[in-house]
């Protein structure tokens, strides 16, 4: 249980208290010394929180779920663009990322609907391109629509453009496209222009069903979004391996996300990824989860009654059981249904285990949570 979880989001609340980071003046050293303390913990982490969800917690603003309270105590929840709160789910994700990199191992995971992974993708992405010189980062998925509009790397461009605004990192762009940035400047020398500066690149790649588009991207970072609709999930994955690895070092990380109540070959790699982790150089966790699976591993999974809006205390602890119970109740609404496959989709997308997750919504006349329940 964390207590005081307010101490891991020192700059965002002197940023919400004053609209600025730092009164320090510009130029001078206790200006630099701040920026440089701030850098520290965004890469090496700060208290017992990993270098990324620090730079997540204090720079990247989100549009977040609030209450407000009208005149007559009525409590109602709206969306507010404003700093991401501390919740257990993220730190133990954070960890579990921090501990892949240091053991040469990538990621994949299987989450509930609505957990804010797109923003967590793109604030990662967001601190390698401000603090690590020469850095690649790569978002692949099937198509463009996941990644531009409201996906993550809008939401990687919102972050990008809020940190040249509010802090002492803004980098001018070499290049500033729809799908590709990269930090750095052109300085001619001797009649040539000669591209100097951070040079850090976030791409975005839409493969269209072709994933040996993948082939020679070496990322330091490289997620797979919405790999639960990924098809030829497999073939990339595997494409892309060799190009992260030399010998028996891994150069980068690689994040296969996806939620369920999806169906067809895109889904059926990620679940393949999910159950045989180990062969694909993914971390393995055991599986506490599915019944009957004592024993064996299984990727990382998030379930509904973790980060459930409405069911974290003050101080981000997930109160589970709580949790849970409300989603049975909306479980049994659905059960009241026409349509037999509504339970389905709604059991894939809001699940308590990771075979729940991968139930996938198919043309059976019956639901498939009842028959797996028989």
């Amino acid at each position: 249980m964390f207590t005081n979880s307010v101490k891991y989001s020192p700059a965002a609340q002197h940023y919400l208290d004053f609209g600025f980071y730092s009164d320090a003046i510009p130029g001078t050293k206790e200006y630099y010394d701040y920026w440089d303390e701030q850098k520290e913990r965004c890469v090496q982490g700060y208290l017992d929180i990993t270098g990324y969800h620090y730079f997540y917690l204090n720079f990247c603003p989100i549009d977040r779920v609030v209450d407000d309270y009208m005149a007559d105590g009525t409590k109602i929840a709206r969306r507010e663009r404003t700093f991401p709160a501390f919740y257990d789910g993220d730190h133990h994700y954070f960890t579990a990322v921090d501990e892949a990199r240091k053991t040469n191992k990538h990621m994949v995971v299987l989450k509930a609907r609505r957990k804010g992974f797109s923003y967590k993708a793109g604030a990662m992405l967001a601190r390698n391109y401000f603090l690590m010189r020469n850095s690649k980062n790569y978002v692949f998925a099937s198509q463009k629509e996941y990644l531009i509009g409201d996906g993550l790397l809008s939401k990687a461009w919102d972050f990008l453009s809020f940190i040249d605004d509010n802090t002492a990192w803004t980098q001018p762009r070499l290049r500033d496209r729809e799908m590709h940035k990269q930090s750095g400047y052109k300085k001619n020398v001797n009649g040539a222009d000669v591209e100097l500066g951070m040079k850090s690149q976030i791409i975005g790649v839409s493969l269209k069903d072709n994933p040996d588009k993948v082939r020679g991207k070496a990322g330091d970072l490289i997620f797979f979004e919405e790999a639960g609709s990924f098809g030829g999930l497999l073939k990339a994955w595997e494409v892309a391996m060799p190009t992260m690895r030399q010998g028996s070092k891994t150069l980068g990380t690689m994040i296969a996300f996806g939620t369920g109540g999806e169906e067809g070959s895109g889904f059926e790699g990620m679940e393949e990824l999910f159950y045989h982790p180990e062969s694909y150089d993914c971390m393995a966790f055991e599986n506490t989860w599915d019944a009957g699976a004592m024993g064996t591993t299984c990727g990382y999974f998030v379930p509904i009654q973790q980060n459930l809006d409405g069911f974290i205390d003050e101080n981000g602890n997930s109160l589970t059981e709580e949790a849970k119970a409300h989603e049975e109740e909306q479980r049994e609404k659905k059960k009241g249904a026409n349509d037999p496959k509504a339970l389905d989709q709604y059991t894939a997308e809001h699940p308590f285990t990771p075979q729940e997750a991968t139930l996938q919504v198919t043309a059976n006349l019956f639901d498939g949570r009842s028959l797996k329940e028989q």
